[in-house]
Parts: structure tokens; C-alpha cells; sequence
């Protein structure tokens, strides 16, 4: 004996199996490309100062540019910056250019202000131009 599956049936088995595929691939995200990872970190460093995380913002850096006291001048720094900037530059378009374990980071706002930033052990931390100085 024959049976036919209704089309709502087929439809519903169809549905779950491409749910089933979705969820296998990550629905198309995967291991973050180095634009991605740079992108990762400026926003990260970006949205930190703006709300005044001054550890955050410093976890973003490289030992080099950390150095010592670097929560203390961190709030220096936020004391002068503008927090409306900083956010608008974090949610702006990043033009970012990598080349092997370097990559330079330009925002869109201030005018003319980008990182430098390197990568180590698997990570991408902000060398130069964290002042956000033009």
C-alpha cells in the first residue's frame, strides 16, 4: 500500500531540514576573518572609552602601548575626549587594511584618526594611535 505525504507534511520535513543545515554551518558565521577581528577590537576599545571602562579600554592595547599606569592616563584621556564621538566612531563605517600581522584601523570620526594595530598570539591589540591625537 501506497501513502502519500500531504504537501504541508513534506513542506514541514523540508523546513527542518534546512534549520538542521543552518544550525550545522552556524547559519554562515564562522571563524572571524582578521578584518573582522581588528574591526572586533577597535569597536571593543572604542565603546569602552566612550562609557569610561578604563580596563577595557586597556585590554585592547599591546603591552608596548599599555605600559605602566594605563588605567590612570585611560581616564586622562577620557576626561578630554567626547563620548558622542567616541560612539559614533564605533558604530561608523572602519576602513581596515591588513598586511601579514599588521593592520591599520581608520575611523570615521575624529577626521583623520586611525589605530595601528598588531597581532599576537591570536589576537589583535591596538599599538599606535589610541590617543586618537589627528
Amino acid at each position: 500500500m501506497h501513502t502519500r505525504r500531504s504537501a504541508v507534511a513534506r513542506g514541514g520535513v523540508l523546513s527542518i531540514v534546512v534549520l538542521a543545515l543552518l544550525g550545522a554551518t552556524g547559519c554562515g558565521v564562522g571563524r572571524e576573518s582578521n578584518q573582522e577581528k581588528v574591526s572586533k577590537t577597535v569597536v571593543t576599545y572604542l565603546r569602552a572609552l566612550a562609557g569610561g571602562d578604563t580596563a577595557k579600554a586597556c585590554a585592547q592595547l599591546t603591552h608596548r602601548a599599555r605600559g605602566e599606569a594605563c588605567d590612570a592616563r585611560m581616564k586622562e584621556r577620557i576626561a578630554r575626549l567626547d563620548s558622542d564621538t567616541l560612539t559614533r566612531a564605533a558604530d561608523g563605517s572602519i576602513d581596515i587594511d591588513v598586511h601579514g600581522d599588521r593592520a591599520t584601523a581608520r575611523l570615521p570620526a575624529p577626521d583623520g584618526a586611525r589605530f595601528v594595530l598588531i597581532r599576537g598570539g591570536g589576537e589583535w591589540k591596538i599599538d599606535s594611535g589610541y590617543t586618537l591625537a589627528r
